[in-house]
């Protein structure tokens, strides 16, 4: 996000000289306005998000500018000297950030999350965000995405890999470029080209088959540093003819201000909209300082907002998580005035940290000096996130030793009365704690494998639906062992039963192709079985509108019952929407503390065989196993109920296998 903001110009002895580009460090202003108001949830900034763009087009102008420069005076690129540059400029105000941000949530955050944030600023730290958090599977852009507090740094990392790759390819091809005797600017236009034209089909495809990977991905941003590289070579010739440039550059910012203000979480991204600011970016670039566009960017508030961009981009965002964590969920204002504390940390950041830096004549002409300078902050820091790390690791696994096994009386039964102590699993092993076969579980694909358990042979039964059905797995292993089953388990993370219609443009993955074909396949695939029993479950939280969800349900059963099967659907089960884990490896004296209200919304399976719209399916509801009333539980007799914010771990899935034994005999069904 930080370079030098230079372009050349031609003195009359023909040397080269550099002259400071005061508009695109206003422009850098208007970018991370647009990020922190978004952030703070602004409700007019609803697209602020596109700031990472602008952010994007500008590094790639600047860093391709000084790069062919250097190779058209020297004849060579010093890469030794490029590295310890950005070294000096980006790394010790990151390392400074990312050191306070592991201090401050040792005293907010449970001490499951401490550790784990810990994991995610050593990504930050080592600029890998973007595929940890794309591993994670986050969306950047949704409401469930998860707060961490280093989520920012993944376009921070996208653009470290972009310094860290360009610079070898643009030697590259130089190098062609001298053995097939062609100009090194034509070669690296053709070169430039190609990579932009490859990362933006890329990025296209992918915004609507896995929108996260598309968002954060390094390789589907990578046109955008594109666009602003091209500029860089085609020469900023509007400059020089200024109607134009005033059109020009007028056009741009209204593209680049349109986005931030029409563009929301319901828009497909990066895709086709991402084009807007990106262009739009490139032309106020085009345009020139001296244009109306350039003049209105070089204001003085907006420079000095610019010239703090980087830290105040660092800062706003572990302030306003570290907040939230300690006083709950804020509105938009109490987060605008939050911004304005993370602008006053990054004033400091930028006074006491990035000038010295920037100005030390010592470390501008010792090269190895300033590497040294980032790599000791990134040292230091490390050490920091480190300490924090293991000494929540300590404290979570002293007196932690998880209880032995039990038994369904002892978990469920009318004398679990214990409210503390250990838990199985642990919290720090519940994410893992999920059915075998994780591969059962389909992620953005249709080709189902064949997961059978139970007895080979038996009478076939199969559980179809999404991870809320998948959850049930070992529930009917074991009925599958008991009965003589042979269960046949057909499941997609986010893949509804129902057949919902997919949304144009939506990026949600029950819109999209994978999820779609593989329903459509996977319910013929089931007809053709013809099992003796169907069992079914599925996220009831996937569309607000009751009856088309209700029609959607009915289209799917219709299909199904071609089967000749007995149809039993369990009910969803509560959703308690944050990390229980997380909160009871903080909460282990008191597990109430994290026990959480029932949904009052209406199941639609239960709502249309009541009513009669749906015939000819068998309901279970063991809900009443998790909650007393409306407060569902976290923890039952010592058993962690859940292993995230949604699912059922597999230990209390296992448990619960007699309540849905005897719910299924009292429907008739073996």
């Amino acid at each position: 996000m930080t370079t030098t903001l230079t372009q050349p110009t031609a003195p009359a002895d023909g040397a080269p000289r550099s002259r400071f580009r005061t508009d695109i460090e206003g422009l850098r202003a208007i970018a991370v306005l647009g990020v922190v108001l978004f952030h703070a949830g602004v409700p007019t900034v609803t697209g602020g998000f596109v700031g990472v763009d602008v952010f994007f087009v500008i590094s790639g102008f600047l860093i391709t500018g000084l790069l062919i420069r250097e190779h058209e005076r020297t004849g060579r690129i010093r890469l030794g000297a490029f590295y310890a540059r950005r070294a000096r400029r980006l790394l010790p105000p990151a390392a400074l950030v990312i050191a306070a941000s592991a201090v401050a949530i040792w005293f907010v955050l449970p001490l499951l999350g401490v550790f784990r944030s810990a994991f995610d600023l050593l990504a930050a730290l080592f600029y890998v965000s973007n595929w940890r958090f794309i591993a994670q599977g986050n969306d950047y852009l949704a409401a469930s995405s998860d707060h961490s507090v280093a989520l920012h740094f993944w376009s921070l990392a996208v653009e470290e890999q972009f310094y860290l790759v360009w610079p070898a390819l643009l030697i590259g091809v130089f190098w062609v470029a001298r053995r097939v005797r062609w100009s090194p600017r034509t070669a690296t236009v053709a070169a430039v080209g190609a990579v932009t034209a490859g990362s933006f089909a890329a990025s296209l495809w992918l915004t609507y088959t896995n929108s996260g990977l598309a968002y954060m991905a390094t390789y589907t941003r990578a046109w955008q540093f594109g666009a602003g590289a091209l500029l860089a070579l085609g020469g900023t010739w509007l400059a020089s003819r200024t109607f134009a440039a005033d059109a020009v550059g007028f056009v741009g910012l209204l593209s680049v201000l349109a986005s931030m203000v029409v563009f929301g979480s319901h828009t497909p991204y990066p895709g086709w909209a991402a084009v807007v600011p990106t262009l739009g970016t490139v032309a106020l670039i085009a345009a020139g300082p001296r244009s109306v566009s350039g003049q209105l960017l070089s204001t003085p508030p907006l420079r000095i907002i610019g010239r703090w961009s980087y830290s105040w981009y660092l800062w706003h965002w572990p302030v306003l998580v570290v907040a939230e964590a300690y006083l709950g969920e804020l509105g938009w204002p109490a987060k605008l005035a939050l911004s304005g504390v993370s602008l006053a940390l990054a004033a400091a950041t930028y006074l006491l940290v990035e000038a010295p830096l920037m100005r030390s004549r010592d470390l501008q002409s010792r090269m190895p000096a300033a590497a040294a300078v980032g790599l000791t902050a990134t040292v230091v820091a490390a050490a920091v996130v480190l300490a924090t790390g293991t000494r929540a690791v300590d404290e979570l696994s002293t007196g932690a030793q998880a209880p032995t096994a039990a038994s369904f009386s002892q978990v469920f039964g009318t004398s679990t009365t214990a409210n503390s102590g250990a838990v199985n699993p642990v919290p720090i092993d519940a994410r893992a704690d999920i059915p075998e076969r994780a591969d059962c579980l389909l992620d953005r694909t249709s080709t189902q494998p064949d997961c059978t358990f139970g007895v080979s042979g038996g009478t076939p039964v199969v559980l179809f639906g999404d991870s809320h059905a998948h959850q049930w797995q070992p529930t009917l292993q074991v009925l599958a062992e008991q009965r003589g089953w042979e269960l046949t388990v057909i499941a997609q993370s986010g893949c509804p039963v129902p057949d919902i219609a997919p949304r144009a443009g939506e990026s949600a993955r029950f819109s999209q192709s994978h999820c779609t074909d593989w329903r459509a396949e996977q319910i013929d695939r089931i007809v053709a079985m013809r099992p003796s029993l169907i069992v079914l479950s599925s996220l009831n939280m996937y569309i607000p509108q009751h009856d088309e969800l209700l029609s959607a349900w009915a289209a799917s059963l219709d299909r199904l019952r071609d089967s000749g099967a007995r149809i039993t659907y369990i009910r969803d089960t509560p959703y308690p929407g944050s990390d229980v884990p997380e909160c009871i490896s903080s909460a282990l004296d008191d597990w109430a503390a994290c026990s959480f209200s029932a949904s009052d919304r209406v199941d639609p399976v239960i709502a249309g065989t009541t009513s009669g719209h749906l015939s000819g399916v068998s309901v279970v509801d063991l809900n009443g196993y998790l909650c007393d009333g409306n407060d569902c539980a976290a923890v039952r007799n010592g058993t962690l109920l859940y292993r995230d914010e949604s699912h059922l771990s597999a230990t209390a899935a296992r448990l619960l296998a007699p309540a849905l034994s005897d719910a299924l005999d009292s429907q008739g069904i073996r």
